[in-house]
């Protein structure tokens, strides 16, 4: 049992691995510019919405966790911020669906309504045109991403595939390696020879894991 051990050992770490690049592609949030004053906090799909896997949060541009008074809550659609005009939102929330017009600057709302019609008059009061809206369940059209939310995604991304690459480039590595020692072995050239030892590479980092801890496990005999 000891011999097979290491094995069983090594299978189980690359398990929980691949489980955990899944769940991490089932979960995404970005930031999305909102003006001067606030960002949004986009989730898409994930946890911490009000309802649904879908929502908007709205924060300050200064601060990514820090909220607007009064406006702890999500938000399904937003209106695209015009580049001229009062620091107003127009949005709906995802609880209990009101219609909410909120004033950015004095950090209060100027309606909260179920009814839509109701909201647009208050917001056409203050000399503003009917918005588009952006829908957090369909990609946030017209709004867009920060820089470092882009940056931060891909990076992302990029971890959540790496223990999936890593599992592919064992055997890929040694059919590789095979391919070049065939290649060496007709044409004694170095190169080919050098490039059979390193696509060994993922093999022999893998073998010296196991090794690893086989020889932890070994020197820990009670257990």
């Amino acid at each position: 049992m000891r011999r097979i051990a290491p094995f069983l050992l090594a299978a189980c770490l690359l398990a929980p691995a691949k489980s955990a690049a899944t769940a991490g592609f089932a979960e995404s949030h970005s930031t999305l510019r909102y003006g001067d004053r606030a960002s949004l906090h986009w989730i898409h799909p994930g946890d911490g919405c009000d309802c649904g896997p879908y929502c908007f949060q709205l924060l300050r541009a200064d601060s990514r966790f820090e909220g607007f008074r009064g406006l702890e809550r999500s938000l399904s659609k937003i209106n695209v911020p015009a580049e001229t005009g009062p620091p107003l939102v127009f949005a709906q929330a995802c609880a209990d669906e009101h219609w909410i017009v909120y004033d950015l600057d004095r950090e209060e709302y100027l309606a909260d309504t179920p009814s839509f019609d109701e909201a647009l008059g208050v917001w056409k009061q203050q000399g503003l045109h009917r918005p588009h809206f952006a829908e957090a369940a369909h990609g946030a059209q017209g709004l867009h991403r920060t820089w470092s939310s882009f940056t931060e995604d891909t990076v992302w991304t990029g971890l959540m595939w790496l223990p999936m690459a890593a599992m592919l480039a064992v055997p890929l590595g040694m059919f590789a390696s095979l391919v070049m020692l065939l290649r060496w072995r007709r044409s004694k050239r170095g190169a080919d020879l050098a490039w059979c030892l390193f696509a060994l590479l993922p093999a022999l980092s893998f073998l010296g894991l196991v090794i690893a801890f086989g020889f932890r496990s070994g020197s820990h005999p009670g257990h």
